[in-house]
């Protein structure tokens, strides 16, 4: 499916600058555990935003600056913030590979040129930049991300597809590891279950939640429902009532940090109804043109 192309404007307040670059991140990375370092008030060492990078095998961490966008001066970030940031960021642990300084401000060659001279010094890690241009390029190529921050853009400009909206953010639900990675030792049996739970409601209330119970995106679930997903609901009902059951069966058993399955047939039975529910919601995507969720 081809990027929607549009010139979008950066958050207005610090959090959503920070939740947009986590989900960037994660996409990028291809990481599901990234995640916010800390909290507002907490000693962070520089770093807002902490994950892997599966595809260049590097430990990441992110300094989101967010900049005014009304007060031209302030909106640049300088060479002064750069060289404070990566101080604090050396004492961040573990050691990170990889760190970049993240900016709602216009791509500036002179901070790049700043920065490639970092990197020729004895530094502990690779220094980058991040600015809103690249923001841009990255929502324009993941759209379930201009639909969950940016809706209103796509519904100005005639692009807001309800239905595909709806697929997207299950996309998101079902794109976790509870429900695309082969069930054999996972960390907790009560995550598990909670999981299903939470893309049960995703599917019937089209609001997707964090494990924290925020709210990450929501949509109006189309009518008539699709068929394929409502079949999909059932087999993720299923799992989830196998999973309870054995659970309480003593079948599955919580130790300090893993669950292990002493039933064979119970972890097939698992594997299969996940494997079914996310065919049924693929067969939904493909024939909307959208990426595919991987299963195993």
């Amino acid at each position: 499916m081809p990027a929607i192309e549009v010139e979008i404007a950066p958050p207005v307040n610090w959090q959503d600058f920070e939740r947009l670059t986590l989900d960037i991140a994660k996409a990028q990375w291809r990481d599901d555990y990234a995640e916010r370092n800390g909290r507002q008030g907490q000693a962070q060492a520089g770093v807002d935003v902490y994950g892997y990078n599966h595809t260049s095998r590097e430990q990441i961490g992110i300094q989101c600056k967010k900049k005014n966008q009304s007060e031209v001066p302030s909106r640049r970030l300088t060479a002064a913030e750069i060289d404070t940031e990566v101080e604090a960021a050396k004492m961040f642990s573990p050691k990170l590979d990889r760190f970049i300084i993240a900016t709602t401000g216009p791509r500036d060659t002179n901070l790049q040129a700043h920065a490639r001279e970092l990197n020729q010094s004895n530094l502990p890690f690779k220094v980058s930049l991040m600015f809103w241009e690249d923001y841009q390029e990255s929502l324009n190529n993941h759209t379930e991300l201009m639909y969950r921050y940016y809706k209103e853009v796509l519904e100005h400009r005639s692009k807001y597809n309800a239905i595909e909206h709806y697929l997207l953010l299950l996309s998101m639900a079902f794109d976790r590891p509870a429900l695309r990675t082969p069930f054999h030792l996972e960390n907790r049996a009560t995550d598990f279950i909670q999981a299903i739970s939470d893309t049960q409601n995703a599917i019937s209330t089209g609001r997707l939640k964090d494990r924290d119970g925020r709210i990450v995106d929501e949509c109006r679930v189309p009518k008539p429902k699709i068929k394929g997903i409502t079949k999909a609901g059932i087999h993720l009902q299923k799992a989830r009532e196998i999973a309870t059951a054995a659970m309480a069966g003593n079948l599955i058993v919580e130790h300090q940090t893993v669950i292990e399955i002493r039933s064979p047939e119970v972890a097939e039975q698992l594997n299969d109804l996940r494997s079914q529910a996310v065919g049924l919601l693929n067969m939904e995507l493909r024939k909307n043109g959208l990426e595919e969720v991987q299963f195993g």
